[in-house]
């Protein structure tokens, strides 16, 4: 099973590389395959194939020069290695390639929120949809308790951002709402506790050790989305068992 879900994760996260830039600029999806982000002109083939066009090129665009993405290699090989682990955790193929899946889209969430401070609709509302479609799927949650960690996700959200006021607009925007609510929907009760709470005082850490060195101001922008998805991945793989030993000791 890790010898197929390995290739399905690669193949996904090449794609998804190759849509990146679509995901947030409204470009139309009939756009050319693979463009460079400076020159805009059609790369050579060997990028349609994961890492090759990185490597071979010593991660400049042919045409221009110009160094390209890391998450060239990021998100292709971070996605393989997400359902390979997956496929070590989840002793069925189906569930196994839903968590590879889900944990996917976390890492492109992290990867558009560095790079352009977005959370895109374009990904977060198919993927709840997705989620919500495919709750039943689940070995050891039943369809309830995905949409009732749905339900709970819609309340942290709102209380974490009410929360936020004080610190500034930028502190927690409506891109982490909804990608709490993502996570409620992905990993359902009691999982999308551990993970809201992992991701929050995961960024709650980061921000305080960037605020007392003085990096960064209360007004800067930190995003939250990175933490958010580290939180998730985590509630997605171990959140029953995290849970279940907080509870019994």
């Amino acid at each position: 099973m890790e010898a197929i879900a390995a290739p399905i994760g690669l193949a996904l996260g090449q794609a998804l590389h190759l849509v990146f830039d679509r995901l947030y600029r409204g470009e139309s999806w009939a756009a050319p395959v693979h463009r460079c982000a400076s020159c805009r002109q059609p790369l050579p083939l060997a990028f349609l194939l994961p890492g090759l066009g990185f490597l071979i090129s010593w991660g400049r665009c042919p045409a221009c020069g110009t160094g390209l993405p890391w998450r060239a290699l990021v998100l292709p090989f971070g996605s393989a290695a997400l359902f390979l682990v997956a496929a070590l955790l989840f002793d069925d193929f189906g569930p196994a390639l839903l968590a590879g899946f889900f944990a996917t889209i976390f890492l492109l969430l992290t990867l558009t929120d560095l790079d352009r401070r977005l959370i895109p609709n374009r990904v977060v509302y198919p993927a709840i949809l997705l989620a919500a479609a495919f709750s039943w799927a689940w070995p050891e949650a039943s369809a309830f308790q995905v949409l009732a960690g749905g339900l709970v996700a819609i309340g942290i959200a709102a209380a974490v951002l009410a929360l936020s006021l004080p610190f500034g607009a930028n502190a927690f925007g409506m891109g982490d709402v909804k990608m709490i609510v993502l996570i409620g929907m992905v990993v359902g009760l009691p999982s999308v506790v551990v993970g809201v709470f992992i991701g929050t005082a995961a960024g709650g850490v980061a921000a305080a050790v960037l605020l007392l060195s003085k990096r960064m101001s209360r007004r800067d922008f930190i995003p939250h989305g990175p933490f958010l998805a580290l939180g998730a991945v985590i509630a997605l793989f171990w959140g029953e068992e995290i849970w279940d030993w907080y509870f019994s000791r």
